[in-house]
């Protein structure tokens, strides 16, 4: 919502949609793995046209600032026109593709079954979701195409060449297919690509543009109504630029974490190097190796040590010589790995695998 270049609004919306898919394909249900695949592609529709759409605008009047563009309906109406439904499906309106997946997430969200807080929580949070959606498919319809005529845009805008506009008026054209005769347009292509999703026979789903008055129907009502009333909250001060970030988030920056978690940790591993950090190539072998048979040993303590379920494969003498053979290489590299470097190398050399497969190859030839 706080981001004032176009493309940065979509891309971060991206990341908004991506989390609500995520979100569907966590619930572990096949109903909600199938609307998280008819998400995919409603926002691969919409999302690839509005990127379009934003690079017209750039490449017409020469910036993506929103709060330098206004009143370009004016001056493109065409691709205004093409990018407000673009905008519109991202949002959830009905009669437009991205409104019947938004409405089976929310169903999903309604009819899980889970523990008394998820069941509580889960429908308020894409609730929310969705409203803050509709407030930043807001930002970038209205403060972009209406209000007035910008005037200190480095070009005068004025419609792109018509093969520049085809690819956005294709996909908007599918938006509204979609959205209008769904069964017809996309139900053979979401059930082969729902199936290998799903792993098994998919659920049974309907896809048409009215339910009836349900909790999915009232929650998009509620998210359109409150994306709306936030984005007229919040119309002017992002139109003058007050928000150079998102207020209150802006406290908890991951880059600014990452980065000082990080110096935390290099101080805390200088100050245990002290202690056990050596020169010497055998005792950092000796480390290496230490470490990797106490990681191999844990489980054992738990479980013990036993054959598993598989079926023993008797032995052969082959294997049997390339085992000797590694452990001998591996014993001799870690003893001649001080004096003799070429030697411990070439021995090293000797214990990877590749190399035993080769080894193994000429022991069976030698053998016949």
């Amino acid at each position: 919502m706080f981001q004032n270049d176009l493309k940065g609004l979509l891309a971060y919306s991206t990341i908004s949609h991506l989390g609500l898919i995520t979100l569907l394909l966590g619930l572990n249900s096949p109903l909600a793995a199938v609307a998280a695949v008819f998400h995919i592609l409603n926002h691969a529709t919409f999302k690839a046209s509005l990127f379009m759409a934003a690079g017209i605008i750039d490449h017409e009047s020469g910036t993506r600032d929103i709060r330098k563009l206004s009143g370009l309906v004016r001056l493109i109406p065409f691709t205004a026109t093409l990018a407000m439904v673009a905008s519109a499906s991202m949002a959830g309106v009905p009669l437009l593709n991205g409104f019947l997946s938004k409405e089976m997430f929310f169903a999903e969200t309604v009819f899980i079954s889970a523990t008394a807080w998820v069941e509580f929580a889960l429908p308020l949070i894409a609730t929310i979701a969705g409203t803050f959606s509709v407030a930043y498919a807001l930002r970038f319809t209205v403060d972009v195409f209406f209000g007035p005529p910008a005037t200190d845009l480095p070009h005068t805008p004025h419609e792109p060449p018509r093969w520049m506009r085809a690819p956005v008026e294709l996909l908007v054209f599918t938006c509204l297919l979609v959205g209008i005769f769904p069964a017809q347009v996309v139900g053979s292509i979401l059930a082969a690509a729902a199936l290998p999703v799903v792993g098994g026979v998919l659920p049974e789903y309907s896809l048409t543009i009215w339910h009836g008055w349900n909790a999915p129907m009232i929650m998009s009502l509620v998210a359109m109504s409150g994306g709306v009333v936030l984005y007229l909250l919040l119309r002017k001060q992002l139109k003058r630029g007050r928000f150079k970030y998102p207020p209150v988030i802006s406290y908890f920056n991951g880059k600014r974490g990452f980065e000082r978690s990080l110096v935390v940790m290099m101080r805390g591993v200088r100050r245990i190097e002290k202690h056990i950090s050596t020169k010497r190539l055998q005792t950092q072998l000796f480390l290496l190796v230490l470490v990797a048979v106490i990681g191999g040993m844990l489980p054992m303590l738990d479980s013990g040590l036993t054959w598993g379920d598989r079926p023993k494969i008797p032995g052969s003498v082959v294997f049997v010589t390339l085992w000797v053979l590694a452990i001998a290489c591996a014993l001799g590299a870690a003893w001649q790995a001080k004096y003799h470097r070429l030697a411990a190398l070439t021995m090293v050399r000797c214990v990877r695998a590749d190399d035993l497969r080769h080894l193994r190859v000429v022991l069976r030839a030698t053998w016949r």
